[in-house]
């Protein structure tokens, strides 16, 4: 022991937020309530520290004397070597954190999990939507992992924007793994990020029970320990209750949009080396529209009648297993069923619009059976090897049939006539293999090589594919790290993504991107963290898009009169991101990020029906932001308020503009086709976005736990933040009409509240 003082070490007090760091002459002072508590105490390069049954009484000072810190290298499973990695909540001391449990809470304005994690650098998505993408990819290239099983479709309510909150319930969350870059060889089948979460576990003796309301769902959840803690249990489900809230409004928006979605565990330690979990999760959405209606004038009345349902249920056993030491594994044996369920019957007699009259059926169930298996094998010191297989049997049937009719005007300038009477039935079934090798290894002391080769193999694709990948650390000093990375990512096209909608019946090429990483972070005395990081990627094998020139629904897009299909070349990213947080458990913190980034695509070929300027060649793809910031500040006045502002500001995303013309139709009724007539493709941008919103949070103390009330603004200063462009046409049927242009927006400023009871 030198007996030499360490300034910077962090310093926290087990289950509460409070903390503080040493100053240079290794002092601190923490002042909190009475109670009897556990201070742990943190600092790279040395073995953390706890002190257990610190009592404090009322009015009291207590002097720890000398607190000795025993040097010891950090483990080399534990370093992390990825760029773009970013640990959330956890139990790691705050200053480590990016994000902790209570900043996810208060950041998510659905207390969404996937909404909180928009804030981290490199992420972007819409107000709308609880989907997101990472530096510049799309939003489907992102592997979301519970527990070590694979979610698909992870989103409530996905007609609107591809999905308004997570399946998951953050209440159940215990620490997350976001890695927007650069993941390592165990990690495959996607290529822009990973979503890896696991759930809670009880500690000893612990039992916590909590139930929570808000504007869109209630929630139960609860947890503890059984048999001398050899065993636990977790349970928590959630129900939705939009379509209830419209029922009591006498059915005004003639809706019912509903969801829930249930999780449990149950976890028993076999023996001291061996421990069981049996994982089940369930949720499930449902979307019902009834609109029958005559106009006046009309003798035919409109008929918009929509039924969509959407399942997700997983079953696994999860069994850790510790050889030694240095030898570790983890089995899972699992089964999953996933299914979609549309229908959609409308005859639109709107002459402000083309002639739509369409007929769909959509069904398809997706089931899934496997094996996985991971290995952790620490050979010595200076050596650490991973490797493992995954094994998936899949079944898929589609049941697919439609019948449309609609208007358009060509590009020619006549009024033509789309017509489309299409059915399939489709099964198929095949199997996923991935295998994965990594060594990390310690070259000398300040320089960690981590070094990957993964096989992907997909039978009903005849996917053959190798990814070679590249990490290294670089210590300098204690508390600066230099990161880089190299590597190939693939992305199968997945069993159940055939666009059977679009007519389309064989499978894409597995996607490519081929990544650069570096970055750089440093930990300061004073309790701030920063992080600079820079990255580049190529991606090559993009299947063909479709989408839709407004309207953030997704219903039934094949359908409409505004769906383009784009065909691409490749893709590029490439972004600077900067990320500097101040916390270290006192009352005050903050967390800023700027990235300067761009998302390009080479579009092949544009195909549309309607009247269109295309432009083919390299430009933004649809969410490129060049701009963007992320502005954090908490204030924890007492223990019982909490109060949080967050600020975001990006560049506008990329539009095609367009005027509204009419075309007189020729069947001597005297009415006629409004249509947008648009410019060049993408040719536009919308305004610059940015909003400010404010969360208070008030906690009463209770005998037995706490209730927390919130109040949520979302906008506080009501910015008009464009989505969409759309029109009204005045006086449709004569010749004195005219068009008023609209403005559609994201959120105004809105009020969002809740409660929760925890005992």
């Amino acid at each position: 022991m030198t007996q030499e003082p360490l300034e910077g070490v962090n310093i926290s007090i087990t289950g509460t937020r409070a903390g503080t760091i040493t100053d240079k002459n290794g002092q601190f002072i923490i002042t909190i309530e009475q109670g009897t508590y556990t201070l742990e105490f943190d600092y790279i390069g040395y073995a953390r520290k706890k002190i257990a049954n610190i009592k404090l009484d009322s009015d009291a000072n207590i002097d720890l004397k000398i607190i000795e810190m025993t040097e010891q290298p950090i483990p080399l499973q534990e370093i992390i070597v990825t760029p773009g990695s970013y640990s959330i909540m956890g139990d790691m001391p705050s200053m480590r954190q990016t994000l902790s449990s209570e900043d996810i809470k208060i950041m998510g304005w659905a207390e969404d999990i996937t909404r909180a994690i928009q804030r981290i650098p490199g992420i972007s998505a819409n107000d709308f939507s609880a989907k997101f993408n990472i530096r510049g990819g799309d939003v489907d290239e992102v592997l979301v992992l519970l527990d070590g099983m694979q979610i698909y479709q992870p989103f409530h309510q996905k007609d609107f924007a591809g999905g308004l909150f997570s399946t998951i319930d953050i209440e159940t969350i215990a620490g997350v793994d976001l890695l927007t870059g650069g993941f390592t060889a165990d990690y495959g089948d996607r290529i822009s990020g990973v979503l890896n979460m696991k759930t809670k576990t009880p500690g000893e003796g612990e039992r916590k029970t909590s139930i929570g309301l808000s504007l869109v769902n209630a929630r139960f959840f609860s947890m503890a320990s059984f048999n001398n803690n050899r065993g636990s249990w977790m349970f928590s489900i959630r129900r939705g209750y939009l379509d209830l809230l419209n029922k009591l409004m006498g059915n005004e928006f003639k809706l019912e949009p509903s969801y829930y979605d249930i999780f449990a565990k149950v976890s028993y330690k076999l023996n001291e080396n061996l421990t069981l979990s049996a994982n089940a999760f369930i949720a499930n959405d449902a979307y019902k529209l009834d609109e029958k209606e005559t106009e006046p004038g009309k003798s035919v009345p409109n008929i918009d009648f929509v039924d969509t349902e959407y399942g997700n249920s997983y079953g696994w056993l999860n069994l850790k297993s510790i050889f030694s030491g240095q030898l570790f594994a983890r089995t899972i044996l699992y089964g999953g069923s996933v299914t979609k369920k549309r229908f959609w019957d409308r005859f639109d007699d709107d002459p402000v619009a083309s002639l739509t009259v369409a007929t769909l059926s959509d069904d398809r169930d997706f089931d899934l059976f496997g094996i996985k298996q991971n290995w952790n094998w620490q050979v010595d010191k200076n050596i650490f090897i991973k490797l493992g297989f995954d094994y998936k049997r899949l079944n898929v049937k589609y049941d697919y049939s439609n019948n449309i009719f609609y208007e358009y005007v060509s590009a020619e300038d006549s009024l033509e006539v789309f017509s489309e009477a299409y059915a399939v039935q489709k099964k198929d079934n095949g199997t996923q293999l991935g295998l994965f090798f990594s060594s990390r290894f310690q070259l000398a002391s300040p320089l960690v090589i981590e070094t990957g080769l993964r096989y992907d193999y997909a039978s009903y694709t005849n996917d053959k594919l190798w990814s070679p990948r590249l990490n290294l650390v670089y210590s300098i000093g204690k508390k600066s790290f230099l990161r880089a990375g190299w590597g190939y990512y693939y992305q199968s096209q997945g069993i159940d993504q055939l666009n059977i909608q679009y007519r389309e019946t064989t499978y894409s090429e597995a996607r490519l991107s081929k990544q650069y990483f570096l970055g750089f972070e440093h930990f300061f005395t004073n309790g701030m963290h920063f992080r600079a990081e820079a990255y580049y990627k190529d991606i090559r094998n993009l299947p063909d898009a479709y989408y839709t020139f407004a309207n953030i629904d997704e219903f039934f897009p094949e359908a409409r009169t505004d769906l383009f299909q784009v065909s691409l070349n490749k893709a590029t990213s490439k972004g600077i991101e900067l990320f500097l947080k101040y916390d270290t458990g006192n009352k005050f913190s903050w967390w800023f990020s700027y990235v300067l980034s761009e998302a390009m695509e080479d579009y092949k070929d544009i195909q549309f029906l309607g009247k269109i300027t295309k432009k083919l060649g390299l430009q933004s793809r649809p969410w490129d932001q060049l701009h963007t910031i992320n502005a954090d500040v908490n204030y924890r006045l007492s223990k019982n308020w909490h109060f949080n502002l967050s600020w975001q500001y990006h560049s506008g995303w990329p539009y095609t503009p367009f005027e509204v013309k009419r075309k007189a139709r020729e069947d001597g009724t005297g009415t006629y086709v409004y249509y947008h007539d648009y410019g060049t493709f993408n040719s536009s941008t919308y305004p610059d976005y940015h909003r400010l919103d404010v969360r208070i949070n008030r906690h009463y103390h209770t005998k037995n736990g706490k209730v927390t009330v919130f109040l949520h603004i979302i906008n506080l200063y009501n910015q008009e933040n464009i989505s969409s462009y759309d029109h009204d046409i005045i006086n449709p049927y004569s010749d004195n009409y005219r068009v008023e242009n609209d403005e559609e927006t994201w959120f105004g400023i809105t009020p969002f509240m809740g409660v929760s009871w925890e005992f």
